[in-house]
């Protein structure tokens, strides 16, 4: 609802007194989206660049600056996750881009995160869909068939993004000690989800 939205300073404002919204939604500019590329290329850290690459590079200078200042705050230090994907693949030519060999990245970052395997960065060799994010988020939500409602669209024969997580880590719990951020529209989505710790008495 367009009631509910808020400029992206808010974001800021809201990570500073620890009162962010159970959900956010992040939909950068046409500049930054990494669709719309600006018409003298884009100039980043020193070089300029053209055409498709000045669209990457535009996105990418967003990134710099939201992520560093998603992972500053507690929400995110409070057992945060971030994690980005790709929202569309480059089609084959007959119109399919949707299926397993049309891949785009997911990345996790987050002390949550599955740890690096050999040094490297863990690469899960599940197949996973956008279907396997809004499964995920359903569950943390409790918007689920546990909860009396059903999983959204193919989700239901989805299996989440466990994966990708130590185990246990994106498992349902419920409000409050829930919170989650997504950032969305940049032609990649991520969203942290914060786990607050049992309080003692």
């Amino acid at each position: 609802m367009a009631s509910h939205y808020a400029p992206l300073q808010q974001l800021q404002t809201d990570l500073n007194n620890n009162t962010v919204a159970n959900y956010n939604w992040i939909t950068p500019d046409q500049f930054n989206d990494m669709h719309t590329g600006l018409s003298g290329g884009f100039t980043y850290n020193g070089t300029n660049y053209t055409s498709g690459a000045a669209k990457i590079a535009q996105g990418d200078n967003f990134l710099s600056m939201i992520i560093p200042t998603i992972m500053a705050s507690q929400a995110y230090q409070n057992n945060g996750a971030i994690v980005l994907w790709w929202d569309e693949s480059e089609p084959d030519g007959t119109g399919n881009q949707n299926d397993y060999n049309h891949t785009i990245g997911e990345i996790v970052i987050s002390k949550l995160a599955a740890p690096n395997v050999n040094g490297k960065p863990f690469a899960s060799t599940v197949n996973l869909t956008h279907s396997d994010d809004l499964r995920t988020m359903q569950d943390i939500f409790g918007v689920n068939p546990a909860t009396g409602n059903a999983y959204l669209g193919d989700a239901a024969n989805a299996q989440g993004l466990g994966s990708l997580f130590v185990p246990g880590a994106v498992a349902p719990v419920p409000e409050p000690e829930t919170y989650a951020m997504l950032l969305a529209g940049l032609g990649l989505m991520g969203f942290m989800v914060r786990r607050r710790k049992s309080e003692q008495a």
